[in-house]
């Protein structure tokens, strides 16, 4: 009987150690498709800003210096 109960136990732990597995995996990709697109578009837009500013003093410095 008290056999029984364990394995009861045991099957319910899975199903809900399951759960969270599914719940991991739903996380994960939103953090995946979601989160990454969102860094990737400011590192985008730095980026931009950083060679616009690049440009700017190198024509600056070449009007200087000749």
């Amino acid at each position: 009987m008290e056999e029984q109960n364990i394995d009861i136990k045991n099957k319910l732990d899975i199903v809900e150690l399951k759960g969270e597995i599914k719940l991991l995996r739903q996380e994960v990709d939103t953090v995946k498709n979601n989160h990454i697109w969102h860094l990737q578009k400011s590192i985008d837009g730095i980026n931009k800003v950083l060679w616009t500013v690049g440009f700017i003093l190198w024509v600056i410095k070449t009007v200087i210096m000749g």
